[in-house]
């Protein structure tokens, strides 16, 4: 099958001009019609169709939400955008490390803006065609050189909280100087306040609109623990684990490994889930009703299942799309209900968040209950 070489091609071409190509493709029509598969999961008040989304970072310009929710996702999360167009760190700034099935970038949130990517969002809502049931996140980031951060979030969300089925805020960046700071409890505070009274401002009903926090996976339990207080308190949504880490672990194979910049795939796959366990050991110890959505070095569904058993309620990809092609979607749904039947398992709320540690995680998905 054709879809199943387009990978091994990009292989023999630069990493983003590989991406604008599978975005160009897309655009054209030139891809599989994969059928939606039904695996329902309640997330507040949102109904996603299958736990199964694309992570910020692919769709950064809202350019083929269409042509996502056509390769059998439940959900897309567009951007980072920030408030003005930012063409990012200097090229080249994406690295494949195929040896390892890993990708490292320092792509700098680069994108063409809040208010060209506001209108490309009103015309695809305003698409009485468009899959209904096919969400739309948004991932909103500050400008690099910004003389208020903090404001930055309150004008995005603003702008896009209207086409948003739920916002996520993105402190977590390793490629934006300084960014990371924010993920402290006194400025965290402070940038949630702000989004929420840009939502507030734009009519958005805060109990209804799910606002998200990407964390890094490089930051210490004792934040962690503080980061899901604040969550109860501030009435967040939940987490996105993790964003891509700026540690290298000693097993990288590939010659590209020492470039600067976020790492992810399979080797960010343990540390990842290793930090969604913590969190939904957590929630569990302050009773929060938070949701966990859980990102890196997801390829197969094997490795989908160990993310609900530590406690993720929706799963987000990217890197294994590069390396796997546009029907990894079918393929990881399908391989996650064989493992379903296997274990006779009718309902994901009855195993989410099961897994005490990383090993017994890998081990229930091995071998089952």
């Amino acid at each position: 099958m054709i879809w199943k070489n387009i990978p091994k091609l990009s292989n023999f071409v630069d990493p983003e001009f590989a991406h604008n190509l599978a975005i160009l493709f897309l655009k054209l029509g030139v891809y599989p019609k994969i059928k939606n598969e039904n695996l329902p999961v309640k997330v507040k008040n949102l109904l996603f169709n299958n736990p199964i989304g694309l992570a910020a970072g692919f769709d950064k310009n809202a350019l083929i939400i269409k042509e996502i929710s056509d390769l059998g996702f439940g959900f897309s999360e567009i951007g980072t955008v920030t408030p003005l167009p930012q063409y990012g760190n200097r090229k080249p700034r994406i690295f494949r490390l195929k040896e390892d099935k890993a990708i490292i970038n320092r792509n700098g949130f680069n994108n063409e803006g809040m208010i060209k990517i506001k209108e490309r969002l009103k015309k695809y809502k305003n698409n009485v065609t468009r899959n209904k049931s096919f969400l739309i996140g948004i991932n909103i980031g500050p400008n690099k050189n910004s003389l208020d951060r903090i404001e930055d979030y309150k004008l995005l969300a603003y702008e896009l909280g209207s086409y948003a089925d739920y916002i996520t805020i993105n402190v977590s960046s390793p490629n934006t100087v300084g960014l990371r700071r924010l993920q402290s409890i006194k400025f965290l505070k402070h940038v949630i306040n702000s989004v929420n009274d840009g939502l507030l401002q734009n009519n958005c009903n805060l109990l209804k609109k799910p606002v998200f926090i990407k964390i890094s996976p490089d930051i210490e339990t004792n934040l962690m623990s503080n980061i899901i207080k604040l969550c109860i308190n501030e009435n967040i949504s939940g987490l996105i684990i993790s964003n891509t880490t700026i540690n290298r672990p000693r097993t990288l194979k590939s010659d590209k490994k020492k470039e600067i910049g976020g790492l992810s795939g399979s080797p960010l796959f343990s540390k990842s889930t290793e930090l969604l366990i913590e969190a939904n050991r957590m929630k569990k110890k302050f009773k929060a009703n938070i949701f966990l959505i859980a990102t890196g070095g997801v390829l197969d569904g094997f490795s989908a299942y160990v993310k609900i058993l530590s406690g993720a309620h929706l799963i987000q990809l990217y890197t294994s799309l590069a390396y796997k092609g546009p029907i990894i979607s079918k393929s990881i749904l399908n391989e996650l209900k064989t493992y379903l039947v296997r274990d006779n398992i009718k309902n994901l709320d009855k195993i989410r968040g099961i897994a005490n540690s990383f090993e017994e995680a890998i081990l229930i998905a091995k071998k089952g209950f």
